[in-house]
């Protein structure tokens, strides 16, 4: 019987390490990330969004699935449309006609902003405002029509 509550110990105190140090990695890493991005290591571009659902600041901007920048601000507008600030880093040139879209990280994981290049030679500036910005897509509301179809189907 002791032996049986030692393993018990042994396994509860591995299985704690192993989240500890996931946890450990991933607050390692955001605070990487977020240490680069002080004032002089980045500069801001800004899009007007009519539907940004759960978009928070703080969340990521990917640019071909790479990190590289962070949602500063979210400003409702006298239209009520979202005025989203974003932080991008200095390193990073963005055609002057590319786009921005709201995308879920997976099915259920949170929102983020997704910048769809373009082929300009010229690149954004510092408080340039994306001209083409793309709503987030309401996961239930997909969901709802997929369900509908089926039955729809279903019933032929």
């Amino acid at each position: 019987m002791n032996r049986k509550k030692f393993k018990q110990k042994i396994k509860k105190i591995i299985s704690s390490l192993i989240v500890y140090s996931l946890l450990f990695f991933v607050t390692v890493r955001f605070y990487d990330y977020f240490k680069k991005l002080k004032k002089d290591n980045f500069y801001t571009l800004t899009a007007d969004i009519k539907h940004t659902d759960e978009l928070k600041s703080g969340a990521f901007v990917r640019l071909s699935g790479v990190d590289v920048g962070i949602v500063s601000k979210l400003e409702l507008l006298p239209d009520f449309s979202v005025k989203v600030y974003m932080h991008i880093d200095n390193g990073i040139l963005i055609p002057d006609d590319s786009s921005v879209a709201i995308y879920t990280d997976g099915l259920i994981g949170p929102k983020y902003i997704a910048i769809l290049p373009g082929g300009s030679i010229d690149y954004m500036q510092n408080g340039d405002e994306f001209e083409f910005a793309q709503d987030s897509v309401n996961i239930t509301e997909m969901i709802e029509i997929g369900i509908e179809q089926f039955k729809k189907s279903k019933d032929k």
